[in-house]
């Protein structure tokens, strides 16, 4: 799966094939609606972003 969402490390010795820090917000249809992966500069998410992302999709459906 790693490979398949296409967040598998490779940049960094030790952690290659292992996953990035990513969140995905899957609709009820097996679509990827959103995604927020991990960088240098945005180590964390903005965590209020992604619940106000995973409602106003959860409200669309």
């Amino acid at each position: 799966m790693v490979t398949d969402y296409g967040v598998r490390r490779d940049d960094v010795a030790g952690y290659s094939g292992m996953a990035r820090r990513t969140i995905f917000i899957i609709d009820r249809q097996g679509v990827i609606r959103w995604t927020w992966v991990a960088s240098r500069e945005r180590p964390q998410p903005d965590y209020d972003a992604v619940i106000g992302e995973a409602k106003g999709i959860a409200g669309s459906e």
